[in-house]
């Protein structure tokens, strides 16, 4: 303290002294949680994680400076016309990643994983400090340390919190839940601290981790709201009267989370998602689906078999009230479930509060907003005090029978064979996870009768060079035609296109398919670059080209566009166009190859050989495999007369080429030339690749 007698000094000396049962408990959490996760920290990238982080440039920090994280609170809208600040907690924690290695998922699952552990400590000390209040000290203090330790452990393990912990976009999920946890800890220490300088330091902490929550996820803006709840729970106690003064004092959080609510909602854009037809419900049928998904969501929570854990669920959507008649029920139940919370929320605290608790919590996710229908990881923070009741529960069953010390070894027993159990099946679903193709074979047997899994399971098989399996997975989604998104629909369609142009070189059904996607998911890029290849293929450079103008301007930011521009320009003869294009993607998109594949070529026709070797050389560090860039370099290696580099590339052109001859090799590379920057030359080239190879057998 600043005061005349000490001349001014300020003591800054903090002693804390963690008692022996906080320290237990988190080495025991984060024990439990590493053998739990261990399977996790190599895990794929997986759905969102591609446009999220892997191909976002906003993320792409190469220096720790305040341009460049300022940047990246943008997060995927970053460039584009619809930029705004989006959860700049979470990018900004993308982009450190980054920093620290690049698109290595190792050091993303660490960060994850330690932000579930202190979620799970922070959840702990808040259980253990709320049995300890005045209104709940008297029924709950002396069991309060082992209550709060068993309902942490419940929540921490329980393998509906796998995608929050495991696929690496959803720190947003936990990382929001360790703000919110955080700022319910500190609110309740503020309340209760008995000096001014605990009250200040608890108020500065709670609002420092509700920013971070805010900042994080959206669905946090209910935080104020929840706040309250616990205020007039366990801190004022309940009574007719904390629920007058809880009235009195509700409008605040209320405008609070109002404001938030302008501040988060883009109402144009989700009226624009129901109209433009991209999800099969309307507002009402959604409101009425979530009643059902309620339950889902707390039959999945307390019985978490791993048959009926699955990343994209399969849910019939509510069209009334009777239709499916689940709905009605689900409808009674949660009313019957919400008025009973009331009015026994004097004689059972811990369940009532855990049931609005939460309710509360899904409210933002579980409305008329047009999100998807249902997602495992949405239960982050929802559940975070459904264990309490029931880990009270357990404790008072082992205290009931004291009496006899070997059935309250078997009582334990049991319980801590539950335990197991549930921690083994977070640990498998983990190594289900952990492998995108295994992520959606698991998806696919559980929800066969949903379109997504199925498109991006066939993914996987097209890149294995599985092309019979993918096209029937692809047509099977096509034909299936469901789905909570309909425009992913539209990209079966859209693969389907690819097959037909490349695998089975049919133009006309890839044109087909190409078509079709577009009317599914109008101003798809991809469909539409895709368009353009085809009549590319069919020497309709003009036309390629006005489709492409007339789309170009509205996805400025689209790498994929910029390079079909780019392609376009390049055979319609416009070869500084095609720079400019190859700019822009390389801006976008400077680790892919295909905008370096456009430089060079564009410098080769403006006779610019160095320039374009330089990029064909670029081309072949990010893909040695590229047949293409070899035979680019073949050329400009012998433009340049740099004999040495030519006799070496076209030495690696025969080892690249297989057992196949060279004539055919060559012949089957210049089938595509109409959809590739360089224009293989078989004759050409061919007399240059066996001069070269003679020459360097007859040196040896």
């Amino acid at each position: 303290m600043l005061t005349k007698e000490n001349g001014f000094t300020f003591d800054a000396r903090v002693t804390v002294r963690p008692d022996r049962g906080t320290v237990f408990a988190f080495a025991a959490l984060l024990a439990v949680l590493l053998a739990v996760y261990s399977n996790s920290f190599q895990g794929d990238w997986h759905f969102d994680d591609y446009f999220t982080i892997v191909e976002s440039p906003s993320i792409r920090l190469q220096s720790l400076d305040w341009d460049g994280l300022k940047k990246s609170f943008y997060g995927p809208t970053y460039g584009t016309a619809a930029q705004r600040v989006a959860r700049p907690a979470a990018y900004a924690s993308f982009a450190l990643n980054y920093l620290a290695g690049g698109t290595a998922v190792t050091g993303y699952h660490v960060v994850n994983f330690l932000i579930h552990v202190l979620t799970s400590f922070f959840l702990f000390l808040l259980i253990r400090l709320t049995l300890k209040l005045p209104p709940m000290r008297e029924k709950y203090g002396a069991v309060a340390y082992p209550v709060a330790l068993l309902s942490s452990f419940l929540w921490a393990t329980s393998p509906l919190h796998v995608h929050a912990v495991s696929i690496i976009v959803q720190r947003m999920a936990s990382m929001a839940g360790l703000g919110y946890v955080a700022a319910l800890y500190f609110y309740a220490r503020a309340r209760t601290a008995r000096t001014v300088r605990g009250r200040v330091a608890g108020g500065a902490l709670c609002g420092a981790a509700a920013l971070t929550a805010f900042a994080t996820k959206e669905n946090t803006a209910v935080f104020p709201l929840a706040v309250l709840l616990y205020d007039v729970f366990f801190i004022q106690g309940i009574s007719a009267g904390t629920w007058k003064r809880a009235l009195k004092w509700s409008p605040l959080p209320l405008a609070v989370v109002l404001a938030l609510g302008l501040l988060y909602t883009d109402f144009a854009m989700e009226r624009a998602v129901y109209e433009s037809g991209v999800r099969p419900f309307s507002p009402l049928e959604r409101l009425l689906t979530q009643a059902r998904v309620f339950w889902l969501y707390l039959s999945l929570l307390l019985y978490p078999i791993p048959s009926r854990l699955m990343f994209l669920h399969d849910i019939d959507i509510s069209r009334s009230m009777l239709d499916p008649w689940t709905t009605a029920a689900a409808v009674a139940a949660l009313t019957f479930a919400l008025a009973g919370a009331v009015l026994k929320a004097r004689q059972a605290p811990l369940l009532s509060f855990a049931v609005l608790f939460f309710f509360l919590n899904h409210l933002v996710e579980g409305t008329l907003i047009p999100l998807e229908l249902i997602f495992e990881h949405r239960n982050y923070i929802p559940a975070m005090f459904l264990f309490v009741p029931i880990a009270h529960g357990m404790v008072c069953c082992l205290d009931y029978f004291a009496y006899s010390r070997g059935f309250q070894y078997f009582v334990a027993g049991s319980l801590a064979l539950l335990m197991a159990f549930q921690g083994h099946t977070t640990f498998e679903r983990n190594d289900v996870v952990r492998s995108d193709v295994h992520l959606w074979l698991d998806n696919v047997r559980k929800a066969p009768n949903l379109s997504r899994p199925r498109i991006n399971l066939a993914k996987h098989y097209y890149e294995a060079g599985m092309y019979d399996d993918a096209y029937r997975e692809l047509k099977t989604a096509e034909e299936l035609n469901r789905d909570t998104n309909l425009r992913q629909i539209g990209l079966a369609s859209f693969n389907l296109g690819i097959y037909f142009l490349y695998q089975q070189r049919d133009v006309e059904r890839a044109e087909q398919q190409f078509l079709r996607a577009l009317e599914r998911f109008p101003g798809h890029s991809s469909s539409i670059v895709g368009l353009s290849k085809v009549y590319l293929l069919r020497g309709k450079t003009a036309e390629a080209e006005r489709l492409l103008r007339a789309h170009a301007p509205r996805n400025s930011r689209d790498a994929e566009m910029a390079v079909g521009y780019g392609l376009v320009l390049l055979k319609a003869g416009n070869a500084q166009g095609a720079l400019r294009a190859a700019a822009t993607a390389k801006e976008l998109k400077g680790d892919a190859p295909q905008p370096w594949e456009l430089s060079g070529e564009a410098w080769r026709r403006l006779g610019q050989w160095q320039k374009a070797a330089q990029c064909w050389k670029e081309v072949h560090r990010m893909n040695p495999g590229n047949p293409r860039a070899h035979l680019a370099l073949v050329e400009l290696h012998d433009r340049l007369g740099e004999r040495a580099a030519l006799a070496d590339m076209a030495v690696r052109c025969l080892v690249l080429k297989g057992a196949q001859p060279l004539d055919a090799w060559l012949a089957g590379l210049a089938r595509d030339n109409a959809v590739s920057a360089y224009e293989v030359n078989p004759r050409s080239l061919g007399a240059v690749i066996r001069r070269e190879v003679a020459a360097e057998m007859a040196r040896r």
